[in-house]
């Protein structure tokens, strides 16, 4: 399991040294994101993903759990109002379903794109500002000690959280 560390940088410079160092970590660099205001600022560093800048997975879902149950209701709406639509068997219910489903997650997927992410709100006034964003995914195992050393080496670094976030099992 992966957690992403976010840490806003106050310039391109202090950008490539964090990929430097999270190389020399051992993080692979397709783990391992830039995001600005400006994308052209980041040259060859790795851009992050529409994933990443958008809430695609969770409408994704939303959209596959709406559409399901919406289909259920279409099923059933067929089956028992049979003089709209006609005879049709109770396979009419899991087939809208399916349909349902899958029209809705691709629907909802496509409109997410569009939207920003919830999570790169609150960064939004750093990233106007000229600051980077940097999301590196790491294994939970190597968490601590991947954000230990980026922030001993990197005081310029504003660490911001990690996400999905940490759960402690005892207070």
């Amino acid at each position: 399991m992966r957690r992403r560390l976010y840490f806003v940088l106050p310039n391109i410079r202090s950008a490539q040294a964090m990929m430097n160092e999270l190389l020399l970590e051992r993080v692979e660099e397709g783990h391992i994101h830039f995001h600005a205001k400006n994308e052209q600022l980041l040259g060859n560093l790795p851009k992050a993903n529409s994933v990443e800048k958008s809430d695609v997975v969770y409408s994704a879902l939303a959209g596959f759990v709406f559409g399901a149950v919406f289909g259920l209701l279409g099923g059933l709406l067929a089956y028992l109002v049979p003089w709209w639509f006609g005879e049709v068997t109770l396979m009419v219910i899991p087939y809208c379903m399916v349909l349902g489903a899958l029209s809705c997650t691709a629907w909802a997927a496509a409109v997410a794109t569009a939207a920003p992410s919830y999570r790169l709100k609150s960064y939004q006034s750093q990233l106007e500002q000229g600051s980077i964003l940097m999301i590196v995914s790491v294994p939970l195992r190597r968490l601590g000690e991947v954000r230990r050393r980026l922030m001993q080496h990197h005081p310029e670094a504003m660490y911001s959280g990690v996400w999905p976030a940490e759960h402690k099992l005892f207070p």
